[in-house]
């Protein structure tokens, strides 16, 4: 088999991964699916790859390129290649839920499916709360996060960093497809309890939410940079996630980030789904740091900058993952 690496997934995520690991790391991946009908031909291109990363993409499906990027992939370690799952957040979640179904349907193929996939492959996380997740099916696995670009966020001049907005601003990321996960009713409704302080909401356009207070604003699709630098605060409340790339470029521009999952230099926030006053136990932490801010003694975060510069960057992430696995 020729030593050569492939990379085949999701949509998006592919093709990042695989610029990523060429532009840091010096890996030139010579196949690169995202499954669809334009590029499905190319992962023929596996079968000459010594490692394939499978990103993003749960395995037992009953989609058509689902079904033909699992039957490739059986046939690709049947034949000793050599395949690395890279999970990266709500795939875990839906293939937990299958593999622990009853469900006479999946049985047929779902299941077998992915069991002798998992047990076949290698398996690497996004994020290291997706160890436990995995283990409960039985799957041991290694967690790198996923070297998503951050050299505009670390090529900021000291004085972009260094300064904040004239008001205090709380920064989110809410999509509309997804507003449940993201807690967008629970911004809404901080929102409406805090209306001394200005949100705003990136990645949707907020059709979820009917009325909502006149302090908070959706943004839709924006410069993401800019709006860093626009706020103090950057509030990812998430039901489930991976590492999400939001809570590096935060830390990168040197803001404040309360986030629901364990990360240095970030507010611990508690889980929507366990605390009974998530919406109190969120607004005491922003009013803290508003207090602050008004009396002039909130510095920036430029000990979050420095971590993230140091330990998470992108160039960073993808030597350690090119180290470990191509």
């Amino acid at each position: 088999m020729a030593d050569k690496v492939a990379i085949v997934g999701s949509y998006m995520w592919t093709t990042r991964l695989s610029a990523s690991l060429s532009k840091n790391a010096g890996v030139h991946c010579s196949t690169v699916s995202e499954v669809r009908p334009s590029d499905a031909h190319r992962l023929l291109g596996i079968f000459l790859s010594r490692l394939t990363l499978r990103v993003g993409f749960r395995p037992g499906q009953f989609r058509p390129r689902a079904l033909l990027l699992d039957l490739i992939c059986l046939l690709y370690v049947v034949l000793g290649g050599r395949l690395v799952f890279y999970w990266t957040g709500s795939d875990v979640q839906r293939t937990v839920r299958l593999v622990s179904s009853d469900r006479f349907a999946l049985r047929l193929w779902s299941l077998p499916v992915a069991r002798v996939l998992l047990r076949k492959s290698l398996h690497c996380v996004a994020a290291p709360w997706l160890l436990d997740e995995l283990a409960t099916i039985g799957v041991q696995s290694e967690c790198f996060p996923f070297p998503t670009p951050t050299e505009s966020f670390e090529n900021l001049t000291a004085l972009e960093r260094g300064r904040w907005p004239e008001k205090f601003t709380v920064l989110s990321y809410v999509p509309d497809h997804n507003y449940q996960n993201y807690c967008g009713d629970e911004v809404v409704a901080l929102a409406r309890s805090m209306p001394q302080v200005d949100f705003r909401i990136m990645g949707g356009e907020g059709q979820w939410c009917l009325s909502p207070p006149e302090n908070l604003k959706f943004l839709g699709w924006t410069d993401a940079m800019k709006e860093y630098l626009r706020c103090v605060v950057v509030l990812r409340a998430v039901r489930h996630d991976a590492l999400g790339g939001t809570v590096r470029e935060a830390l990168l521009c040197g803001r404040y980030v309360l986030y629901t999952y364990p990360h240095a230099l970030t507010e611990s926030l508690p889980h929507p789904d366990t605390c009974n006053n998530f919406e109190e136990k969120t607004g005491q932490i922003i009013s803290e740091l508003f207090h602050k801010f008004e009396k002039g003694e909130l510095p920036v975060n430029l000990e979050g900058f420095e971590w993230v510069r140091h330990n998470l960057s992108e160039t960073v992430l993808a030597e350690k993952l090119a180290k470990r696995w191509v």
